[in-house]
């Protein structure tokens, strides 16, 4: 049997305290083909630079609104 992707669509909206931790949390689960896809929802309080700079690495793709 083929094995499946997960995909997991993490929103956020000013989660600039909170949005690394998250996302590294997702990625340290034990599911084998795992994607991570963030949405910024506009966010005003600085989690653009977080998911810039700290969650790029951790996520598979980034949208921002």
């Amino acid at each position: 049997m083929d094995s499946l992707k997960v995909s997991v669509v993490i929103p956020c909206f000013n989660e600039r305290e909170t949005i690394e931790q998250i996302a590294r949390a997702v990625r340290a689960s034990p599911i084998q083909d795992l994607e991570i896809i963030i949405v910024d929802d506009g966010s005003t309080d600085g989690t653009v630079e977080v998911l810039r700079e700290k969650v790029t690495g951790l996520s598979d793709q980034i949208i921002y609104r």
